[in-house]
């Protein structure tokens, strides 16, 4: 009995890891066609950033500057396994929160209430 626990376990936390593995490569994959920093492995670009919350944004704002090729004015950061993708185009920008996709916004809005507070853009 105890062979048979011990066995569906390990298969279990294998195919957990597997399934991990398989989103983080995807995600890894979708994410390299934009330029970006050179980031650590599990600390992505966290030894690069301030985190006060104006602070954030100025850098962020400077790395996208820094890394665009020719227009495009976007580029990616990660932070520990999160990955970022920075726009700095109103007409980017306004494709991505006019989405009814992004109805739920995720706890890091919290920035950018901090930088322009709680008007319309953020709501």
């Amino acid at each position: 009995m105890g062979i048979i626990t011990a066995s569906i376990i390990v298969l279990t936390i294998t195919w957990i890891i597997h399934f991990a593995f398989r989103k983080a490569k995807f995600i890894y994959d979708k994410l390299t066609v934009f330029q970006g920093p050179a980031a650590l492995p599990l600390l992505g670009n966290f030894h690069q950033f301030h985190f006060s919350p104006e602070e954030f944004f100025e850098q962020s704002q400077g790395i996208a500057y820094m890394m665009r090729k020719g227009d495009e004015r976007i580029t990616r950061v990660w932070l520990g396994g999160l990955p970022f993708v920075l726009l700095y185009g109103a007409e980017e920008m306004e494709a991505v929160l006019g989405s009814p996709k992004m109805l739920n916004k995720p706890f890091l809005y919290g920035f950018l209430s901090a930088w322009i507070g709680d008007g319309l853009l953020i709501s």
